[in-house]
């Protein structure tokens, strides 16, 4: 299932409106009818014959599945945590340690001889199907698109650098390919240009935040304008997880180890 089906699971009805185009003043189904409804909430004006009216909707109906939306939340939270708490810390221990997660997915730093071998040997748990036929491990393509299955998104390439500011704002080193850098908000070229992994760093250890011009096209009144903005690119402040003095670890706010 893809985002957009996702979204559309959990949409809010009561936000829905209706719009009305309407070219004259008077008669039953005139401008003049429609404002003076107690339903009535805004206009906007687009010529001397032409304005669009915006209504309050009388009747609501709800059928949108909204425990599809939660249970898929429910259930990818099901299956990470499994997987962290039943295969990976039992196996590696003090040795294993989460530096991101996200709905379904999660980046480890792991300390072991060959952390590809322990995959080889528990196969089953995997999905490799996108690993080169030919890949140095060794590992077997199987478990294609099985569902509730882990797979290593690098496919077999080394990640060396990891910086996680926020949610949605992390950045990391890939050996052998182009660092991968997120910040959800600002636009992509922005960031690709303009952001470097080294701003990253900078941002975590002196913390500071990172300001960035960007443009966009908006449409008011079915006038087309180029904004230009200044945004915060990079934040060093987390406001969903408390971060430890002293350290750049965190823990998830109501954690017994966060002083009162």
């Amino acid at each position: 299932m893809n985002n957009a089906v996702f979204g559309k699971t959990m949409e809010n009805v009561r936000n829905h409106v209706d719009v009305k185009l309407l070219t004259k003043w008077n008669g039953r189904y005139g401008a003049e009818a429609m404002i003076a409804k107690p339903n009535f909430h805004s206009r906007s004006v687009f010529s001397e014959n032409l304005v669009a009216i915006e209504m309050r909707k009388l009747e609501v109906k709800f059928n949108k599945p909204i425990y599809v939306g939660m249970c898929i939340l429910d259930i990818s939270k099901v299956c990470l945590y499994e997987f962290h708490h039943e295969y990976m810390l039992p196996l590696y221990r003090d040795k294993c340690k989460v530096v991101y997660t996200d709905t379904d997915s999660l980046i480890y730093h792991i300390e072991c001889e060959d952390v590809y071998d322990q995959m080889k040997r528990d196969i089953p748990r995997f999905d490799t199907s996108d690993y080169a036929p030919d890949n140095m491990y060794n590992i077997p393509l199987m478990n294609k698109k099985v569902l509730g299955l882990m797979n290593d998104e690098n496919n077999g390439a080394i990640m060396t650098e990891f910086v996680g500011l926020r949610a949605k704002m992390y950045a990391l080193k890939i050996d052998g390919k182009k660092d991968t850098k997120k910040a959800k908000g600002v636009k992509t070229n922005v960031v690709a240009r303009t952001i470097t992994f080294n701003d990253y760093m900078q941002c975590l250890k002196d913390r500071i935040e990172m300001t960035r011009d960007q443009s966009r096209i908006q449409s008011k009144l079915h006038n087309v304008y180029t904004i230009r903005e200044t945004k915060i690119a990079l934040s060093p402040y987390d406001d969903k997880r408390c971060v430890l003095p002293h350290t750049t670890d965190t823990l998830p706010w109501g954690h017994y180890r966060i002083p009162l």
